[in-house]
């Protein structure tokens, strides 16, 4: 039980999300028995099709509320690291330090990522550390490629090097998968649409295969 709130909780904090893990479990359990006792009386068969649908939906709905919503949340924050980071980079060049330069960046770019950013901001003001502070930002941001950015701004800030072209290195790779997912996702539509499909007709047959056995 600890592992798994543990490992949710994990999945929520990269949602950006203040919610404890604990909550999430009590409403999947509990919705998950609402649906089960609903399906039970309202349908002729719900003997059959509660705890099969129970299931499905217990472990499904982590996946399309929680395991979705990251993979769309990375590709969002990185699609917003473009613009944030090219300024963060030209705001090192000018001879900002780190800290300087996340408040030039935060104040000229609105996105979400900036918002995560801010809250950096707050931490520091409340007596984290800057290495602590982007440490926790890394643990609410779904993206590797990102990750690996305030990593270099981490050990920029330890030791003064200059980090301007390493940014550079990882928006590019940012941007190139940026074009990559755009071409998937035209490519990947006709194939969703056939999978909805005969998911659709299975589970149609499925019904009527097992209503025909009981009446």
């Amino acid at each position: 039980m600890r592992s798994m709130k543990k490992r949710l909780q994990k999945k929520l904090d990269l949602l950006g999300y203040r919610i404890n893990a604990k909550t999430v479990i009590m409403f999947k359990f509990i919705s998950s028995i609402i649906l089960f006792f609903l399906l039970l009386f309202v349908s002729k068969v719900g003997y059959v099709l509660a705890p099969i649908i129970t299931i499905i939906y217990y472990f499904l709905v982590e996946y399309l509320f929680i395991d979705l919503a990251i993979y769309k949340r990375g590709i969002r924050l990185e699609e917003e690291a473009l613009e944030f980071f090219n300024v963060f980079a030209l705001s090192l060049k000018g001879g900002r330090n780190v800290k300087k330069a996340i408040q030039i960046s935060t104040d000229i770019v609105d996105s979400e990522l900036s918002l995560e950013f801010r809250k950096v901001l707050r931490d520091l003001k409340v007596g984290k550390s800057l290495e602590e502070a982007l440490m926790l930002l890394e643990s609410r941001i779904p993206s590797d490629r990102i990750n690996n950015i305030l990593i270099n701004i981490r050990e920029a800030n330890r030791f003064g090097n200059d980090i301007s072209d390493s940014i550079e290195k990882q928006l590019s790779l940012i941007n190139e998968k940026n074009e990559k997912n755009i071409i998937k996702r035209y490519k990947v539509v006709p194939l969703y649409l056939t999978i909805i499909s005969i998911s659709f007709t299975f589970i149609m047959l499925s019904v009527l295969i097992i209503l025909s056995m009981i009446l």
